[in-house]
C-alpha cells in the first residue's frame, strides 16, 4: 500500500489485485471486515456469508479456506453449521504493503475505452438551467 491514505474503493481494488484476482476471497474479506471481525471474533456460518457476498455456500467455504492459507483470517469451529472468524490485520497491512503485481491490466486501475462508453451523456436539449 502506497504511503499516501487510499479510499475504500482503493483498499478493495488492491486487496483484489493482491489476491490474484480472487473475488470470492476478497467479498468474504470485505463481509468479515464489514461484520467487524477485526476487533472480535465473528459467529456466522458460511451460508449466511453466502448471503451476504451472494456467492454459492462452497464458493464461501473455499474462499474461507484460501483466506485461511493466506494467514488473513483465522477461524474456530463453534457449532457444527458456524464458525468464529477474526482477520488478522497485521497479516492485512502486511499483504497490503507489497508492490502490486507486474501485469499489462489490473482490474479496477487499468483504464477500459469501452467503459468509458457508458458514461450517460447529457444532451444539451435536457439542460434547461440557461431557459428563460
Amino acid at each position: 500500500m502506497s504511503g499516501h491514505s487510499l479510499s475504500e474503493p482503493q483498499i478493495t481494488l488492491e486487496v483484489l489485485v493482491r489476491l490474484d484476482g480472487d473475488y470470492a476471497a476478497t467479498a468474504v474479506l470485505l463481509a468479515l471486515l464489514w461484520r467487524a471481525a477485526d476487533r472480535a471474533p465473528v459467529r456466522i456460518s458460511s451460508r449466511a456469508l453466502a448471503e451476504y457476498t451472494l456467492l454459492g455456500h462452497q464458493v464461501v467455504q473455499r474462499a474461507l479456506l484460501r483466506l485461511e492459507r493466506h494467514g488473513l483470517i483465522r477461524s474456530r469451529k463453534v457449532r457444527c453449521a458456524t464458525g468464529a472468524y477474526i482477520v488478522d490485520m497485521a497479516a492485512l497491512r502486511h499483504l497490503l504493503s507489497g508492490p502490486l503485481p507486474e501485469c499489462d491490466f489490473l482490474p479496477g486501475f487499468t483504464p477500459i475505452p469501452a467503459l468509458a462508453q457508458l458514461q450517460p451523456v447529457e444532451s444539451p436539449a435536457d439542460d434547461l438551467t440557461d431557459a428563460t
